[in-house]
């Protein structure tokens, strides 16, 4: 009897990964079949419990290429190179940044992840109205980037929603509110555009 409860349980939690493992197949995939992209989003840090601030704004997409604007700054990535540029200073800094740092700017790098290194469950939810797959990612090792992500998956159509990265004690949140695939960005839309900031103080920091 006690075999079979175990057995029961191992069948039932392997069946959570799968299906959890699956549905962000299906999400990986609508993103790729969209080609270049571009969102609106909401993006909430916090600290446990405690909300230190939100900023709301635009990304461009493209592979592993991203644009991000909004308010306080605009951030351009060509796939190695990451320029962030600050109006309130006139500063950019140019850096090549870890699997950690996209993680807490990039709402789609769970893409290149959630295949390895991490335990993933998945439950029916809603959010905004819309009925969704919650899946959960948990770290298997306690040295990678994120410890735990939930991602949000519109059941209809299978695209994503809303991304929770906590990395140690702060948890970041991005709230995806417009999606618009089929674009057509030509690579300077993510590099740093000089004749547009001639007066910036470039700081490189790689």
């Amino acid at each position: 009897m006690t075999f079979l409860l175990l057995l029961a349980v191992a069948l039932t939690t392997a069946t959570a990964e799968n299906n959890g493992r699956r549905v962000l197949d299906k999400a990986a995939n609508y993103i790729k079949k969209s080609g270049d992209v571009r969102v609106t989003f909401s993006a909430t840090s916090f600290s446990g419990t405690d909300e230190q601030g939100t900023v709301s704004g635009t990304m461009l997409l493209q592979g592993n290429r991203f644009c991000v604007s909004t308010d306080e700054m605009q951030t351009w990535f060509d796939g190695k190179t990451q320029w962030t540029y600050v109006p309130e200073n006139g500063e950019v800094n140019v850096t090549e940044p870890t699997e950690k740092e996209m993680q807490a700017v990039n709402p789609y790098s769970f893409m290149q992840i959630y295949k390895k290194g991490y335990r993933t469950t998945m439950r029916e939810s809603t959010l905004r109205g819309e009925k969704t797959y919650e899946v959960h990612l948990l770290a298997r090792n306690a040295d990678n980037a994120a410890q735990e992500i939930y991602v949000d998956v519109r059941q209809s159509d299978y695209r994503l929603l809303c991304v929770r990265v906590r990395q140690d004690n702060i948890w970041n949140r991005i709230s995806l509110k417009t999606f618009a695939g089929n674009q057509n960005f030509s690579a300077s839309e993510f590099t740093f555009p000089k004749e547009k900031y001639p007066d910036a103080e470039i700081i490189d920091l790689r």
